[in-house]
């Protein structure tokens, strides 16, 4: 008897050794960029250029949108920008001054740099109607300029107007009004810098996720060091009683 519980408990030993579990990978997940629990979350993506006679003229995209928020939203707009910037190796001013004697290039260097200057970003609005809390929506948009490239960048945004149903209180004890038409600090723009882009946008982010399933698997341990203390202790008991009865 006492031989087959010794057996048992080594077994379970061997269990709670065996389980699967990566402190390293866990604090890596919590470095990354994250996502906010308390924002509209969104992103561009599957963005497809439009071509004229082989030339192209426009961009097709989708914004997918995922309302974190309490906030239940009759409609809004957001207002987004990306910066065109060249980097400093493939600006041509760059090249001509390296092929260009100094007192040719001196002539034409101003003119470069205005058209350096002149570089136009790319700017577009989205509007999304009657969004309520802890809901999904995908939609799909048209820009007319051809560096759809840039759309896979980061984006400044705003966004305004906005029409929020009704006054609700924040996480943190403050208000949003539904008066209010500016709701930007409402809103989180995912890149692909933050590795969230690349999956199904959830209710919580990646980060918490994993926090939580840590919670789960360290009272997972917990248990199973009780049920080892009470063979262990059951163990004890039963040589105690065999030796009193020796």
């Amino acid at each position: 008897m006492i031989k087959s519980m010794k057996i048992l408990a080594s077994l379970v030993l061997g269990t709670v050794f065996a389980l699967p579990y990566n402190a390293d990978a866990s604090a890596e997940k919590k470095n990354e960029p994250t996502t906010r629990s308390d924002a509209v979350i969104f992103k561009i993506h599957d963005i497809e250029p439009v071509s004229k006679d082989g030339i192209v003229t426009g961009c097709d995209f989708t914004t997918t949108l995922y309302n974190r928020t309490a906030v239940n939203f009759r409609n809004f707009t957001i207002n987004l920008k990306w910066n065109d910037v060249v980097d400093e190796r493939f600006k041509f001013d760059k090249y001509a001054e390296a092929v260009m004697s100094k007192e040719d290039f001196k002539k034409i260097e101003k003119t470069l740099a205005d058209d350096d200057k002149k570089t136009s970003n790319v700017e577009t609005s989205i509007t999304v109607n009657a969004f309520g809390s802890d809901k999904q929506i995908s939609l799909r948009s048209h820009i007319n300029n051809e560096k759809c490239y840039l759309l896979l960048n980061k984006a400044d945004f705003t966004v305004t107007p906005c029409d929020i149903a009704r006054t609700i209180e924040d996480k943190k004890g403050g208000e949003i009004s539904a008066g209010q038409k500016e709701c930007t600090g409402l809103f989180q723009f995912v890149s692909t810098s933050n590795p969230e882009y690349f999956g199904k946008f959830k209710r919580v982010s990646q980060t918490e996720e994993a926090i939580q399933n840590e919670i789960v698997e360290t009272q997972e341990l917990s248990d199973i060091d009780s049920v080892i203390g009470k063979i262990v202790e059951n163990l004890g008991i039963s040589d105690s009683t065999l030796t009193n009865v020796n």
